[in-house]
């Protein structure tokens, strides 16, 4: 009977250790295949911000895996039809894992045979698990670029010759391909240009302030800011006719005062002076910011048709008076007035100067309640002081609209209109906007000579030239001569 039991007990032991290590064999693989199998994608990431590829254009991209390692990065640029592989880099077995890896790129568009226009930058990272049947999980980034190829020029065409200080200036000029945003710097405020609304592609207008004060040969720069590469810049020499502005004394009373700090949120009412002054400098500062961002953006084509209406009213303050405050007989504070006063009879109809698209119809500090017009390549006129608004933001209205009644709101004395035009929120003189042979002379024919100038050149090269007429003319009449004599 003993005999008999080993052997059994020998196979049960046999089978016990066999089934362990079939167990432990089962964990390795269970283990090494969830190590291979990797719940992470690889990461990608363009580490060279890139919208714009030019001639020749170096970009670093970073790729890694946590858990398997890479296998491969490839990186594609394609347009059209067309796809070209780049840069392509494989890793050996078990190498990098964890560590993020460098790999820097050269973009050269025409020598891959692409022009300029849109393409697309593809990268794509593989790891080394055992996801998707070996093949490694993967993962892939895009960016859409833009292929410029030809540098930018700048052209200065044409300028207004008739300028006065603290009015309107009129420049063309031509570009050979669109750029990001073009215009003019008058000293260190950059003024956007529009389409010419005569000219052919390329060419450009831009409405600008003249200096109120300082020499009357000035300098202002045409600039051209392409998407790739630095600004292009142009110098343009011009004279401004110098004026004389009017100085005006302006005495503050209790009473007014007293009216001021009950009218505006102010730090301390109580302090009378304090008050005003905070609202006639920091309030006025605050106003004008509001207006060169409400008209920072303006349709790209004129609205408006002639001259502007001029409201019936007296004259009474004048744009560039120099105003100085007087308070017990001493000056508390100067400012430059900007815009013309006019008085009429009380809460008499405002009509709007020119056709266009109310931007703003709303109470705009000092101002009380207003109304700005867009008038189109950055011209806007605003109304001030209303005693009610008759208009509404988005509102296209035409010349002679009424917008609403004059009042005394704001930081008004007595019952008037406040007119102003502003170019992209800067004001200049409205008193050339009122005269038709001004805005006819030295604004619109501008842009239609220097666009009549380019149709005319165009239309002149399309013509077979004079000479080249007669020379055809008398070859046949040699050839009728040889027919004759033959």
């Amino acid at each position: 009977m003993g005999k008999m039991l080993k052997p059994r007990w020998g196979r049960k032991i046999g089978y016990v250790f066999w089934g362990a290590a079939g167990l432990v064999v089962v964990a390795v693989l269970v283990w090494l295949a969830a190590g291979r199998l990797d719940f992470d994608d690889p990461t990608v990431t363009l580490k060279t911000p890139v919208e714009v590829v030019g001639a020749k254009t170096g970009l670093t991209i970073e790729a890694g895996d946590l858990s398997s390692g890479l296998r491969e990065v490839k990186v594609t640029f394609s347009q059209g039809d067309q796809s070209k592989v780049v840069a392509e880099r494989t890793f050996p077995p078990g190498g990098g894992r964890g560590e993020p890896v460098e790999i820097p790129v050269t973009l050269s568009p025409q020598a891959l045979g692409f022009k300029e226009g849109k393409a697309t930058l593809t990268v794509e990272a593989r790891d080394r698990s055992w996801r998707n049947l070996f093949q490694g999980r993967m993962a892939s980034l895009k960016q859409e670029v833009v292929i410029d190829l030809v540098p930018v020029s700048l052209a200065f065409q044409a300028a207004s010759h008739l300028l006065r200080a603290g009015g309107t200036g009129t420049i063309c000029y031509r570009l050979n391909k669109e750029v990001k945003e073009s215009g003019v710097l008058v000293g260190n405020r950059f003024y956007r240009g529009f389409p010419n609304p005569k000219g052919t592609k390329g060419e450009y207008v831009v409405l600008f302030p003249a200096p109120q004060e300082g020499p009357a040969a000035f300098r202002v720069e045409l600039v051209a800011r392409p998407s790739l590469g630095s600004e292009i810049k142009q110098a343009v020499a011009l004279h401004a006719k110098p004026r004389r502005w009017r100085h005006d004394s302006i005495n503050l009373s209790d009473g007014f005062l007293r009216k001021v700090a009950e009218s505006f949120p102010v730090a301390n009412p109580n302090d009378l002076l304090g008050a005003y002054l905070d609202v006639n400098r920091n309030l006025r500062r605050a106003n004008h910011e509001l207006f060169q961002k409400v008209c920072s953006h303006s349709t790209p084509q004129p609205l408006w048709s002639g001259a502007f209406r001029r409201f019936f009213g007296k004259p009474m303050a004048r744009f560039g008076d120099r105003r100085t405050y007087l308070y017990q007989d001493k000056t508390v504070d100067q400012q430059t007035h900007l815009g013309e006063d006019l008085a009429s009879l009380v809460n008499s109809p405002v009509y709007a100067g020119n056709r266009g698209v109310v931007v703003l119809a709303e109470p705009l500090g000092i101002y009380g309640q207003t109304v700005i017009l867009d008038h189109g390549l950055g011209v806007f006129s605003s109304y001030s002081h209303l005693s009610q608004i008759d208009a509404r933001v988005g509102d296209r209205v035409e010349k002679g609209a009424v917008l609403g009644r004059t009042g005394t709101t704001g930081l008004a004395v007595g019952d008037h209109l406040h007119f102003a035009i502003n170019l992209q929120g800067e004001f200049v003189d409205p008193l050339e906007w009122w005269d038709p042979h001004w805005l006819k002379d030295q604004v619109e024919g501008v842009w239609a000579q220097t666009g009549a100038g380019a149709a005319a050149a165009a239309s002149d090269e399309s013509k077979p030239a004079k000479g080249k007429k007669k020379t055809s003319k008398a070859k046949g009449k040699a050839a009728k001569g040889k027919k004759k004599r033959n």
